[in-house]
């Protein structure tokens, strides 16, 4: 499945809750420079559309920035809210804003999971004229050869999992599809860049809460796990991974 289609298994979607421990533990904290950027466009009400265990909520509000929740998973949306972050437990397209609207609408590793054509008009909807929309995704890459070794053990323990730590696609020249309505226009795109060195627990702690790795079959899984973490263990105990977030930010018209 696509990535402009991914919205449509809501099995996938809403499976991040089985991990809602892990998933605050492991996944890493969005840039700094990331946040700065966003809290300098001075909105005073903001909406988190799918936040999660509310990481992004919660820096945010550290910025002065307040902030409103939207989650659709109550374990995930508990989290979130022992960070002193209000949630709201449903989807996006479900959510009624009673006549709420804000300044800025930020979705961070989740406007995927929202129905485009709802999702737009819906956000055009809540927003303020001159207010943004603010769609961020983070990856983490695996830098040299334990790329090749590892794409042999997915091939046979995991074949139809996506291999942790691969390759992306270049961001460069890509469209930001809310251009293409009425609605809005794009302001920014951009990249953000650290890295990581993780050992093994905490390598496979962070793909343990990648959607197509934690609905395994628990015994594949485990001996997916098993094999990843002897492969990192006979290189060292680490691995460096090249990480980023990539920003796309759009104006409400």
């Amino acid at each position: 499945m696509s990535f402009s289609t991914r919205h449509l298994d809501r099995a996938r979607a809403e499976s991040f809750g089985a991990a809602a421990e892990d998933y605050d533990r492991y996944r890493p904290t969005y840039p700094a420079d990331l946040m700065d950027d966003l809290a300098r466009l001075r909105a005073s009400e903001v909406l988190d559309v799918g936040c999660g265990t509310g990481k992004a909520a919660a820096a945010l509000s550290a910025r002065g920035l307040s902030v409103f929740g939207i989650e659709p998973d109550h374990r995930m949306a508990q989290v979130a809210r022992r960070r002193g972050i209000k949630v709201e437990t449903t989807t996006f397209e479900t959510w009624n804003p009673r006549g709420r609207r804000f300044d800025l609408l930020v979705s961070a590793d989740a406007w995927h999971w929202v129905n485009p054509a709802e999702g737009a008009g819906k956000a055009a909807r809540v927003l303020v004229p001159g207010g943004h929309i603010a769609r961020f995704w983070s990856f983490h890459v695996l830098d040299g050869p334990i790329l090749e070794d590892l794409g042999r053990i997915y091939a046979e323990h995991a074949p139809g999992v996506e291999v942790g730590g691969a390759r992306q696609k270049s961001t460069a020249g890509v469209r930001d599809p809310l251009s293409a309505g009425d609605d809005f226009v794009s302001v920014a795109q951009r990249e953000y860049r650290w890295s990581l060195t993780l050992n093994g627990d905490e390598w496979i702690g962070l793909i343990s809460t990648f959607s197509d790795h934690h609905r395994m079959d628990p015994q594949s899984r485990s001996v997916l796990f098993a094999k990843i973490r002897g492969l990192i263990d006979g290189r060292g105990g680490t691995v460096r991974t090249t990480s980023g977030t990539f920003l796309q930010l759009a104006r409400r018209v």
